[in-house]
């Protein structure tokens, strides 16, 4: 006799292991189905019972199974504080609505080549068709460079700083930098050496590093500052909470000197942002008007993932860990890096150029001129369309992220005489101030802060516990019945086949 046909004959045409497993098996309501003692309506209630408690705990542990596909990572609050000096102050971009300084530009004439370009630099409409085949003059002959002639520069724009109640020089402090409102001053952000892979062929930082008196260390959301710090080193951590603590700027607008504005008013441009962020003022900086003080109250706002979830595909739990996705031109990821390289992609696809103020992704591309712009206004039109930019819809949020709102609100400068706190204000009379200044104050309303946790819906301990509680609850279901169907079907049928040879 073989195995497999004493096996057959032995369980299925027997049935005593089956009917003696039903009748002692440990899930609830199966031993009275098989009890011939019992009234057969009895058994059959019995059975039925126990039939629509199992298709009720399936369907209730295959909601918990969608519940787990569809919600993989949820969001949490910190239990621990975050203090704020253990993060940097934000990035504040400022910028000068004046495109153009009136002293520069008045002698350009209409048609020439300094003309053409003065239009687009002051967001102006205009036919570039019979500049399309324009070259350059000579060899430093480039839009970037064209607009550092024209614009003001930080030294003149920004005439007084204080950080955590030391009076600093602005130049040690403030970086010149291209951004899509043009050339405009950046404070806090990130040493270019950390920030980009490599060096663009077109000058990106106009203010010499030996003028910063501290040293520029490495940081990002995911590891934070290095163990080892410097004294003095930025990007700078917050230190305190109120405006003594903060960093507050004077700011000249110098109105005398107004060619042309990006907006309808005149003024200043602010954005406050993650230090290795590219920075996009043009639509979405925050306006300072000339004679009045305005406050920015920041509040911090920090965002981290638990390692278990990057088992979880990117597309489910909506976030990107930074050594997740290389970049081409930043070494970090964030979302706003990667839609500027997309941005710069795009235009290098449709015009073979790049603009001035997008990451160089290749060092061979062609920076946009004269000669390109007519596509660059063709281009702008459709940028914004998702169907026309397709890689910025794989450009999801950092995992890791550090993101700052601030609550703005301002105040005129008194009609009266103006009894000035800040030094530099004390030598200016009230109607050059009330006409050409603006006093910016920037600093934290809080000292510590808790962050936002992304972690897994349910992993592995979670899921067991919900399938198995329903389970259980309805029919009884354990780890032990798992090892009575083994018993009854395998292991008592074996050890008396067993037997029975020997």
């Amino acid at each position: 006799m073989t195995l497999l046909h004493w096996l057959n004959v032995k369980f299925w045409n027997n049935g005593k292991s089956v009917k003696e497993f039903l009748q002692n098996t440990s899930l609830q309501g199966l031993k009275y189905v098989w009890q011939a003692d019992l009234p057969n309506w009895i058994r059959l209630f019995f059975g039925l019972i126990f039939l629509v408690v199992v298709n009720v705990a399936i369907n209730l542990s295959v909601n918990v199974f969608k519940k787990w596909q569809s919600t993989p990572v949820i969001i949490g609050i910190s239990s621990a504080m975050i203090p704020i000096s253990e993060i940097p102050f934000p990035a504040i971009t400022v910028c000068n609505m004046n495109q153009g300084k009136h002293s520069k530009v008045d002698g350009f004439l209409p048609g020439s080549l300094d003309h053409a370009m003065l239009q687009k630099s002051c967001f102006m409409e205009m036919n570039y068709t019979s500049f399309k085949n324009a070259k350059r003059r000579f060899k430093n002959d480039t839009f970037p460079n064209f607009i550092i002639n024209i614009s003001e520069k930080c030294s003149e724009m920004i005439v007084s700083c204080t950080f955590q109640r030391k009076k600093l020089p602005c130049s040690d402090i403030f970086r010149e930098i291209f951004i899509d409102e043009g050339l405009c001053c950046v404070f806090n952000l990130l040493h270019p050496y950390y920030l980009y892979k490599f060096k663009s062929p077109f000058v990106r930082d106009y203010t010499s590093t030996n003028n910063f008196a501290d040293i520029a260390v490495d940081w990002n959301p995911m590891t934070g500052y290095p163990k080892t710090m410097p004294t003095g080193f930025y990007p700078r951590a917050g230190v305190d909470v109120g405006v003594t603590m903060g960093l507050q700027i004077v700011l000249d607008g110098h109105i005398n000197d107004y060619y042309c504005s990006s907006t309808n008013g005149e003024g200043f441009k602010v954005l406050l942002y993650n230090p290795i962020d590219q920075p996009n003022i043009k639509e979405s900086g925050l306006p300072v008007m000339l004679g009045r003080q305005t406050s920015f109250r920041i509040i911090a706002r920090s965002f981290e993932a638990v390692p278990n979830i990057r088992g979880i595909h990117r597309t489910k739990r909506q976030c990107i860990f930074s050594d997740e996705q290389e970049l081409l031109f930043y070494r970090y990821y964030t979302r706003r890096n990667c839609e500027s390289e997309c941005d710069a992609l795009y235009y290098l696809r449709h015009c073979e150029c790049i603009p001035y103020h997008l990451p160089f992704i290749y060092t061979n591309a062609t920076l946009c001129n004269v000669s390109h712009f007519d596509c660059l206004n063709r281009a702008e039109v459709t940028i914004f369309d998702t169907k026309s930019v397709k890689c910025k819809e794989s450009c999801l949020t950092s995992c890791h992220d550090l993101q700052f709102f601030p609550d703005t609100f301002s105040a005129p400068f008194s009609q009266a005489e103006i009894r000035a706190q800040n030094e530099y204000l004390k030598n200016l009379s009230p109607e050059y101030m009330r006409e050409n200044l603006a006093v910016v104050n920037f600093y934290h309303s809080e000292n510590h802060f808790r962050s936002n946790v992304k972690t897994s819906y349910t992993g592995t301990t979670e899921y067991m516990s919900l399938t198995g509680g329903i389970m259980s609850l309805m029919v009884g279901f354990s780890v032990v019945f798992l090892a009575e169907v083994l018993y009854y079907s395998f292991l008592r049928i074996f050890l008396e086949h067993i037997r029975v040879y020997n």
